[in-house]
């Protein structure tokens, strides 16, 4: 007992030291993703704000497939590989619902490997694959042909094809759900059962238990079109998009996803877009493969303001999706998955960013708030994996983050998670006294890029 609150002692100390010891640690002249940087031979503040999110100049990297090269010739001479860690602390009370404290610690809790960069001539790539630590698995693809030297009216056209694995990856602003902030989080903290990415069918629940191909176009650097159609990954031509990952959620036939936006750059440091993005889903009900289908319908909102000197960088983000949900298979079950034929569940986020680039690296850091309201389901929401008491979906909060990147591919974080509800309810959400505020979680972090 005594060796086992020893043990308990050590760990914050330990993940601290191991935190801060990343500041030492050899790297070369390498970016986020290095990989692009040293194909292009730019650093990563010509293309991102902070990782992950893109400046203008990023946007017209990723539009033109990945493909844009400091080279003459029509591939690279060595393969555009990159790696990538995350390593970090969590301090919260519902960590693993109280059980163990050993899992707070998690160096790392994700190992990367990434093929970013050209392929050949005008198709790129960006592919990622993943382990946590007890499997491997492909996390995100986007394979592209794109042309950015083509015109339209007299005006400059960029238009391609995607093949990719999640709706939205292929986007290039980050109101669109797949870029959307918070950018990490701990794998371990409780996190309410609908919300921070485990929403709305858009939001994240078909992530890799899809795969598709689509087609853009970027007119005049003023308008963006783009549409792409999605089937399971659970088998046939798309399975290798899914790989490694468990297609719980399978979807029947094809899911339509689309995509406009209009942006409008104001000289050198302003830019401002604003967009729409949608799609529908038959899905079967959770362990089915066949039979009746609920029906989900999602549509969104977004905009980005940026605005970017070589010392200050300011951007805002929000976004807003409305779901439609028939659920006429779970509600039609012989022990039925819902208790309301039809529902809604909206979500909205918004957050602010602001960094300082200094001599001596990047501050700054991110204020965000995150909602999640939609109808009351005592079924849905009050099953016996979800200590939802109320049979609601609400959830809501803040998000503050700290950062510091005493080099680019090097970034030190502290972020704090507070909850106004959870699961529905301010407190005793669960049925035993439990407050939204119990899982309020304070995560340190670092991610290493190489």
């Amino acid at each position: 007992m005594n060796m086992q609150k020893n043990n308990k002692m050590y760990l914050l100390p330990t993940a601290l030291a191991l935190f801060v010891l990343t500041l030492f640690l050899p790297v070369s002249k390498s970016y986020a993703l290095p990989s692009f940087a040293r194909q292009t031979g730019l650093t990563c503040y010509n293309c991102h704000t902070v990782f992950q999110e893109l400046t203008p100049m990023g946007r017209l990297f990723k539009l033109g497939g990945f493909t844009d090269s400091k080279g003459d010739k029509s591939y690279e001479t060595f393969p555009p590989l990159a790696v990538g860690a995350v390593m970090g602390y969590t301090n919260a009370p519902g960590v693993n619902n109280g059980i163990s404290n050993v899992d707070k610690v998690n160096i790392p809790s994700e190992f990367n490997v990434f093929y970013g960069g050209r392929i050949y001539d005008k198709v790129g790539a960006f592919v990622q694959g993943t382990t946590d630590g007890s499997k491997a698995f492909v996390d995100q693809v986007d394979i592209r042909y794109a042309n950015n030297q083509a015109s339209l009216a007299g005006k400059p056209l960029t238009y391609g094809v995607t093949v990719n694995n999640r709706l939205s990856t292929e986007d290039v602003w980050n109101g669109t759900p797949v870029w959307g902030y918070p950018y990490q989080t701990s794998p371990v903290a409780a996190k309410p059962a609908v919300g921070l990415g485990n929403g709305t069918i858009i939001d994240g629940m078909l992530d890799t238990k899809v795969g598709g191909i689509g087609a853009y176009a970027f007119w005049n650097n003023l308008v963006y079109l783009d549409v792409s159609v999605y089937r399971s990954s659970r088998d046939g031509i798309t399975k290798p998009l899914g790989a490694g990952n468990t297609v719980d959620t399978v979807v029947k036939g094809a899911v339509p996803y689309w995509r406009l936006a209009v942006e409008k750059q104001c000289g050198d440091r302003h830019s401002l877009m604003i967009g729409t993005f949608g799609t529908v889903a038959n899905v079967y009900p959770s362990g089915y493969t066949d039979g009746p289908t609920d029906r989900y319908t999602d549509i969104g909102l977004d905009t980005q303001y940026q605005y970017i000197t070589p010392k200050h960088v300011v951007s805002a983000v929000a976004q807003w999706i409305h779901e439609k949900q028939n659920l006429n298979a779970t509600y039609n079950l012989d022990t039925p998955g819902s208790a309301n034929l039809n529902n809604t569940l909206k979500s909205f986020k918004a957050h602010v960013n602001y960094y300082y680039r200094s001599g001596i690296g990047t501050v700054g850091g991110t204020a965000g708030y995150f909602r999640t309201t939609g109808t009351s389901d005592e079924v849905l929401y009050s099953g016996s994996l979800n200590p939802n008491a109320v049979g609601k979906p609400d959830s809501d909060g803040f998000i503050f983050e700290a950062n510091y990147l005493p080099i680019p591919q090097i970034k030190l974080a502290i972020q704090y998670i507070a909850y106004n509800k959870f699961d529905g309810a301010r407190s005793n959400y669960d049925g035993a006294g439990t407050s939204a505020s119990h899982n309020n979680t304070l995560y340190f972090y670092t991610r290493i890029m190489y």
